[in-house]
């Protein structure tokens, strides 16, 4: 056959050669001499000869795995390392319905390594260098031994991981900072099995016991810290509540309103997460505490609601949003029966159209319910509505809608708008933090991962405070008026209200006043506003000249604590240049300093291992000397060198140190002592051999040294090459060599 003409060969000019080099399959890899493992050598450590190896194993292609290891009591005699594609594994699975792979090849490569128990060495006896299979040394970076997370992105990974960050964007970053996946040493699924095993594999009884542990850590970083804890007979968390110290200070301000909303989607144990939630001076919302409770039953929310009084000193709020749970409502009206109670408004108009829908025409309905409820001006002209929308549309013996009408006293706006609210009708405040939650929480998280992110959710309302504090401060909303008054608000309201001021400033455009009534100086007027191009809603608006007071039949400043478009129009007309100082709260004021502004939010430092500890500070020193040198390639240069030498003197250093470590007290802690472990107990009878005696008995012991002569006369008899390889630090030299790679009972509760 003539090969030149064959189906496999190319024309000549159609050939792209680079791509052709780089399709000619790999050849068999010649491994450096030095890494090849040889009969006679031995190590100071078993930990040497098994790193050996697997040094060699990865540049030759495969990986390893530890057969079998020989104890004598609690001393490894000896030890054998195959490949990891010895054996064959039989699997009970039909071949057909079988699916995942298998490796086991009966591979005989392998190295035996024993101990010579009168040196204090290991020595390999046994070396099979031949394999049953191809290895390829260009894929065996990709098995499962060879790779590796390094320290510096094991910290980054848990970093990120208490950020929220997913480990597919961490992996990312990684392949990014490295210039493309072939630089890294480790693969997506790598860091995926990290965070699984090591940062989020926390037990039921440790979990527990570090959700604990974190309470206590917090209580004493600030005394003013509050928690308490309602355990069942096996001592497992039934109920919990705690608040931060600033959470606590911003109650004093801010804890008039409360909106409290529970969800289920917190953690493996399925614990309701309820969460209290305030809205600032800047109309943000402000955590005031949380709290997880195994069921919601009546007498759950009562110990909920009385732990969270305790808190706040016996001092219940104002008003209370929630949603439509009667187990919640029972329980509030007997821990604070002086609180006004409100429904959230929007889980009614979401279960509209589930529960209308089987009529005709249900969305006509929604709209028609819609208007009455929002549109409805005073009491009265809400019952007179309400009853004409169900006859019109034959809901009269619908049972929701009558079950509704019962308690409009705390959902329907017109009810309950004579309090004030700060803007609040719903319970989306503590859905938004729940949502916070939701992002980095799911089923399998875990307590303590629950209680890092709302660390970190309270971090990020404090810090959305803070930096519009420093607006506030550093910068001026421009007026969109001449008005005086508008310029009153300027300056002394906080950016945001301010902005909802000059809502109502702009607003007053649309806006037609009619004196109606006069006497006294006691003023009725008729305000009419255009909402669109057909529509005017009409709004009676009272003012007290006397007494410098002005109402209106919208009650916003009275909800909502910012004066109304259809007052400021009749202000105008009035032409009064100041308003009276108690339309001017002080809960929006950016003048008032609050005490909570000075305290910082819980957070948990994280309880790291020494090592960790000493490369997280390492890291943070050398940053300065890195950015320094990347000035120019001479400094760089300089700063290799310096690292080179540091890095020989290190080795050097740890080589004489291994197989030993001490303990001092500048690195003592609790958790280093709690490692500590009693040397291997050996059993003797009568006097101990090795007792310790004068320097004359050492000196009569030195003399005699036939046993120690004749283990050294058996190790000359190997090969003399073997002789170069028995330095274990040698082996490690071409590992250790240093190289940077940018990285691609009775009372069952507990507080305090």
């Amino acid at each position: 056959m003539d090969h030149s003409t064959s189906d496999c060969q190319l024309n000549p000019g159609e050939v792209d050669y680079e791509f052709e080099s780089n399709e000619v399959p790999e050849p068999l890899s010649v491994v450096d001499d030095e890494l090849v493992p040889k009969v006679g050598m031995t190590f100071t450590i078993l930990e040497d000869a098994g790193k050996f190896y697997r040094n060699y194993a990865k540049a030759a292609g495969f990986s390893t795995r530890v057969r079998c290891t020989n104890r004598k009591g609690n001393e490894i005699k000896n030890q054998l390392i195959t490949c990891s594609r010895e054996g064959k594994w039989k699997s009970k699975i039909s071949p057909t319905e079988k699916t995942n792979p298998t490796a086991g090849l009966n591979c005989p490569a392998r190295i035996y390594i024993h101990t010579l128990k009168d040196v204090g060495a290991w020595i390999i006896s046994k070396v099979v260098l031949d394999h049953s299979h191809l290895c390829c040394p260009s894929k065996a970076e990709m098995l499962k031994q060879h790779r590796e997370l390094s320290m510096y992105i094991r910290r980054t990974i848990e970093n990120n991981e208490e950020a929220g960050i997913r480990p597919s964007k961490t992996y990312q970053s990684f392949v990014a900072a490295a210039g493309g996946h072939r630089e890294l040493n480790f693969i997506e699924k790598d860091v995926k099995n990290y965070i699984t095993r090591e940062v989020r594999n926390v037990s039921k009884q440790e979990d527990a016991k570090e959700f604990g542990k974190y309470l206590l850590r917090m209580k004493e970083k600030n005394q003013n810290f509050f928690f308490e804890l309602e355990l069942e007979e096996d001592q497992s968390i039934k109920l919990a509540f705690w608040a931060d110290a600033r959470s606590r200070a911003a109650f004093e301000y801010f804890g008039d309103v409360i909106s409290f909303d529970t969800t289920y989607n917190t953690n493996r144990y399925n614990l309701v997460c309820g969460s209290f939630v305030g809205v600032n001076r800047h109309g943000q919302s402000t955590l005031l505490g949380c709290s997880l409770m195994k069921n919601e039953e009546i007498e759950s929310f009562k110990w909920l609601f009385q732990c969270w009084l305790r808190c706040m000193g016996g001092n219940a709020s104002k008003g209370f949003l929630t949603d439509q749970c009667a187990s919640m409502k029972r329980a509030l009206e007997a821990c604070m029966p002086t609180t006004i109670y409100r429904w959230c408004i929007w889980h009614i108009k979401k279960k509209i159209p589930s529960k209308l829908n089987r009529y005709k025409g249900h969305a006509d309905i929604e709209q028609e319910m819609s208007q009455v409820v929002w549109n409805s001006h005073n009491k009265d002209s809400f019952d007179r509505n309400w009853n004409d929308f169900l006859l019109n549309f034959g809901l009269a013996d619908n049972k929701w809608l009558s079950d509704l009408y019962e308690d409009r006293h705390i959902w329907v706006p017109i009810y309950l708008d004579h309090h004030f609210w700060a803007g609040m009708r719903s319970t989306k405040r503590s859905e938004s933090m729940h949502s916070f939650f939701n992002k980095y929480i799911t089923r399998n998280s875990s307590l303590i991962q629950f209680v890092k992110q709302y660390d970190n959710c309270l971090g990020s309302r404090e810090q959305a405070e803070r930096e519009s504090d420093a607006a506030d401060f550093h910068t001026v909303i421009p007026c969109a008026t001449k008005s005086s008054i508008e310029a009153q608000f300027q300056d002394a309201y906080t950016h945001q209200k301010f902005r909802e001021v000059q809502a109502q400033f702009r607003g007053k455009a649309n806006c037609i006043t009619r004196l109606t009534n006069s006497a006294l100086g006691y003023s009725v007027y008729e305000v009419g506003e255009q909402v669109s191009s057909s529509i005017f809603k009409k709004f009676v608006v009272t003012y007290d000249s006397v007494a410098a007071e002005v109402k209106c039949q919208c009650l916003l400043f009275e909800s909502r604590g910012i004066l109304c478009c259809h007052a400021l129009s009749v202000l105008s007309f009035e032409q009064v240049s100041q308003v009276s100082p108690r339309y001017i709260l002080e809960r929006w004021s950016k003048k008032v300093k609050r005490r909570h502004t000075h305290i910082k939010s819980s957070h948990d430092e994280p309880l790291m291992e020494p090592r960790s500890k000493r490369f997280d500070q390492l890291v943070f020193c050398s940053q300065n000397i890195c950015e320094f040198a990347s000035e120019s390639e001479e400094l760089t240069t300089i700063l290799h060198r310096a690292y080179d030498n540091v890095m020989a003197e290190m080795e050097s250093l740890k080589a004489k140190r291994k197989g030993t470590s001490s303990l001092s007290h500048e690195d003592a802690n609790l958790e280093s002592v709690n490692e500590l472990q009693s040397p291997p107990r050996i059993r003797t009878r009568g006097r101990p051999k090795n007792r310790l005696g004068s320097k004359l008995d050492k000196q009569i012991a030195n003399a005699t040294k036939k046993k120690k002569t004749k283990v050294l006369s058996e190790i000359n008899l190997f090969d003399a090459a073997s002789v170069v390889h028995s330095n274990s630090s040698q082996y490690q030299g071409h590992v250790m060599n240093y190289q940077f790679r940018v990285p691609a009972a009775g009372d069952n509760s507990l507080s305090v």
